[in-house]
């Protein structure tokens, strides 16, 4: 693996290493599809729905 610098200490080449995780391997395009289709499943079933927390919720409140 190359070696990225980021220029601050403490974290030598920490977004060079991120990507090269992300971008390691074969990516199992059937294994994805499967995923997103449990996902999308579980989902559209509805069993267990979280509520957002206000810190987590971004859109502009109501007037």
């Amino acid at each position: 693996m190359a070696e990225h610098d980021t220029g601050r200490p403490g974290l030598p080449g920490l977004p060079g290493l991120l990507g090269a995780a992300l971008r390691e391997g074969d990516v199992d395009g059937e294994a994805e599809r499967r995923a997103v289709a449990a996902f999308r499943a579980a989902r559209d079933a509805g069993g267990r729905v979280a509520p957002t927390r206000s810190q987590d919720d971004w859109r502009p409140r109501g007037r």
